[in-house]
């Protein structure tokens, strides 16, 4: 025992096995009811559904907590250990569900960012200038990526790479069709 700390009152992580790995598939009810009874270890504890009776709906409280990173969702429903978080990732089939929760999340967030840009539009307090921005943005539907147009920026060191040669070998073709009308002149 350490002065003032007692080794016991340590909670252990149900989630990591008694070898130091992290529980994965056990832990969902789609991917535990692929593993045998006598082989599983625990009960599965979440659902990758949006519903299940007696079980955690993970993407559900994923896309609540709102955090793309994970490390809310570690906090909330992984003891905290954001290395478990490191093991569900490199499981293929959760980061299918992950890229899904992720565009509920994006959609989400901007619902969001809306509601704040049509508050700043009718606040009373906002400056004109502000208010008349956030208006913009609405009616000339500014917040669509899709009908957004790149603008073209500086050409790329590749692109003026690929210019240069391109005129030098002009260039180079100029010279000697030169010389040839020369010799041909003579």
């Amino acid at each position: 025992m350490v002065e003032g700390f007692l080794v016991s009152s340590v909670k252990k992580n149900p989630f990591l096995a008694n070898n130091g790995r992290y529980y994965t598939s056990q832990l969902f009810y789609e991917r535990a009811i692929d593993v045998s009874t006598t082989s599983r270890v625990l009960d599965p504890v979440f659902t990758l559904a949006r519903e299940r009776s007696g079980l955690i709906p993970f993407g559900r409280k994923y896309v609540e907590l709102g955090d793309p990173s994970g490390y809310r969702v570690t906090l909330s429903l992984l003891h905290g250990d954001f290395n478990h978080w490191i093991a569900l990732m490199k499981c293929p089939w959760f980061t299918e569900y992950k890229e899904e929760w992720d565009k509920e999340i994006d959609a989400k967030l901007f619902a969001e960012g809306l509601d704040v840009v049509r508050s700043i539009q009718k606040d009373e307090d906002a400056s004109p200038a502000v208010r008349l921005q956030a208006a913009k943005l609405l009616v000339q539907k500014g917040y669509k990526d899709k009908d957004r147009k790149p603008t073209r920026g500086r050409p790329s060191k590749e692109e003026v790479q690929g210019e240069l040669k391109r005129q030098a070998d002009s260039s180079k073709a100029l010279d000697k069709d030169f010389e040839r009308i020369q010799l041909v002149k003579r």
